[in-house]
């Protein structure tokens, strides 16, 4: 990859990581689940730029998995309370999807040495960093306390 195609995700990556951050810190859904939304369409077209028959299988699963990340985080208008229990528990399930998801970026990122630079990986420290506080919240029953949109 080119130093500017670097650049670029490197700059839509950090906008898109704080976007989540500050989406996080600030109980605001839709911004959170933008920014991890629109983070996995980087590594889905890095991917894709990447892709060689030698390693066709890496890199589908890669593509695969953050098509997932996408469709999971998808931000859409549905918001529910604690007393839709169903929703409450399909929502814990789906942040710890997003968060496996994330250590498995960083797990390829900085132990398998996959060729991608390390300021990615951080991306994904810092998201998963995001996705700990969120669930640390839900467990200790102060939240998430969503903004309503």
């Amino acid at each position: 990859m080119d130093s500017t195609v670097l650049w670029i995700f490197t700059i839509a990556g950090s906008a898109l990581t704080l976007l989540c951050l500050y989406g996080a810190f600030k109980a605001d859904r839709k911004l959170f689940l933008s920014g991890l939304c629109y983070f996995s369409l980087l590594p889905i077209i890095g991917e894709s730029m990447g892709y060689n028959a030698d390693k066709a299988s890496v890199h589908i699963i890669v593509v695969l998995v953050f098509i997932a990340q996408m469709v999971l985080t998808f931000p859409n208008k549905n918001e529910y309370g604690a007393d839709n229990t169903a929703a409450m528990k399909l929502a814990g399930k789906i942040i710890l999807a997003v968060l496996i998801f994330n250590i498995g970026g960083i797990i390829y990122i900085f132990c398998l040495h996959a060729g991608v630079p390390r300021r990615f990986g951080c991306f994904h420290i810092a998201q998963s960093l995001a996705l700990i506080y969120l669930i640390f919240k839900r467990m200790s029953g102060k939240g998430p306390l969503w903004v309503k949109q």
